[in-house]
């Protein structure tokens, strides 16, 4: 008997009463896929899918709370508490026309068949109310023994669903385990049906690659197989990597995968994409705005800023706070702020000459960032109103740029945020573009 140790114990006994509904209504019902897996690899369990004998109509006519998820696959969700539930009729798949969607799918009487359609073993096992394992594949073992292997032959299940073959690189990358050699040479065999799968499958895939706890190993994997290749929108693949290069992958193990940007730009660095392309190429890839564009702007911040250190000496302390200043109002507080939390973790990674000097610089750019006043116009003790009516002028463009020269004095300590002392100096600004 194995017991739930990693489930939210209120959704646990969710679960099990949606299961003894279905027992005593006279089905058969188990638990089955990422739940019984999480469980028996001791990782967090976030939700638990449930495989019952009863059709789709029957678990509606059952549960008072239902939606039709998928009535033509056999999946009815079930809301028990504050907690859903995937309810699924067993079922097994005839032929993928698309190598990604069945043409059909027939409900059969029994667990076993119903696990014999799933790709991996270690997803393939099913737990009863009472705790007991079906595992008709020795999916147990093979999560003992580390390693991701499929159900019955490994082209046929890549053949039926290429977005498999992704799904086996990010769960050995996530898990840390080996693909079998059997798996390995089905999936660079048939990579090429990768282009059958929509941009948007792949990519969700990707990012859990990336974000999960070992990314260097994912991607590593992607890169001697080559799979990304055939993607509709290929991933860039990396050639020879320099020093730099290479220490910034090795730093996206140490990097949070929230938010996405930290480590998105260092991987998009370390393959050697610029700031300007990477927001295009991950919109291409599908990813969301925001995300595109924070990975992008961070870039952007990054090599910004090294060129405006590139061209100052380390003793310029001054002029160095006062660009960094800009550079922050430029891109923000946000922007700057993950850029040096990204930096920290590079820094850790590299090394030769001049490291002290930039350790010691990026405690400085630390302290500059938290010292900066104010960040927006709106900040300011003074309006675009105020001046107007203190210089007795009409508006204009010119007031928009002399509000950001106001922004920077204050932002870089050179006057206070006052009312009165900021009128002064506009009315300053005024006078010597007259004369």
């Amino acid at each position: 008997m194995y017991l739930w140790k990693q489930v939210d114990p209120l959704m646990q006994h969710q679960g099990e009463k949606v299961l003894k509904a279905l027992l005593d209504s006279g089905h058969s019902a188990y638990f089955v896929g990422g739940c019984v897996r999480d469980e028996l690899m001791d990782r967090p369990v976030h939700d638990m899918d449930i495989a019952t004998s009863a059709k789709p109509e029957m678990v509606m006519d059952l549960f008072e709370r239902t939606i039709p998820t998928g009535l033509q696959h056999g999946t009815v969700t079930v809301l028990m508490g504050d907690y859903p539930f995937e309810v699924t009729t067993f079922r097994k798949e005839s032929h993928y026309e698309d190598h990604r969607h069945p043409s059909a799918v027939e409900f059969v009487s029994g667990i076993v068949e119903d696990l014999q359609r799933r790709d991996f073993t270690m997803n393939a096992i099913a737990r009863s109310l009472d705790g007991e394992l079906t595992d008709p594949f020795l999916g147990l073992e093979d999560i003992r023994k580390g390693i991701i292997r499929c159900v019955g032959k490994a082209e046929e299940r890549f053949n039926e669903d290429a977005l498999r073959m992704m799904r086996a690189i990010r769960f050995a990358s996530v898990f840390g385990f080996r693909p079998v050699k059997s798996l390995w040479r089905a999936l660079t065999n048939g990579r090429d049906k990768l282009s059958f799968v929509a941009m948007e499958r792949i990519r969700a895939e990707l990012e859990r690659l990336v974000l999960g706890s070992h990314p260097l190993r994912g991607l590593e994997l992607l890169r001697r197989s080559r799979l990304l290749h055939y993607a509709k929108i290929p991933f860039k693949e990396p050639g020879e990597l320099t020093r730099e290069q290479h220490q910034r992958l090795q730093a996206l193990n140490h990097l949070p995968a929230e938010p996405q940007g930290l480590r998105w730009s260092m991987l998009l660095q370390g393959l050697a994409v610029s700031g300007s392309e990477a927001e295009a190429l991950m919109k291409e890839w599908t990813f969301s705005n925001q995300v595109a564009e924070t990975t992008a702007e961070i870039m952007r911040f990054d090599a910004s800023w090294r060129e405006i250190r590139s061209s100052l000496e380390v003793e310029e302390t001054e002029r160095l706070r006062r660009s960094w200043v800009s550079q922050q109002l430029l891109y923000g507080q946000t922007i700057s702020g993950l850029w040096l939390e990204r930096e920290s973790q590079w820094l850790a990674y590299t090394g030769g000459e001049g490291r002290e000097a930039r350790l010691r610089l990026h405690e400085e750019e630390m302290q500059w960032h938290l010292a900066v006043p104010v960040h927006d116009l709106k900040e300011l003790a003074i309006r675009g109103g105020d001046v107007l009516a203190a210089l007795d002028l009409k508006g204009g463009p010119w007031l928009g740029e002399l509000m950001k020269q106001v922004l920077l004095l204050v932002a870089v300590g050179d006057a206070p945020n006052e009312k009165k002392a900021l009128l002064e100096y506009v009315k300053a600004v005024v006078r010597q573009n007259e004369s």
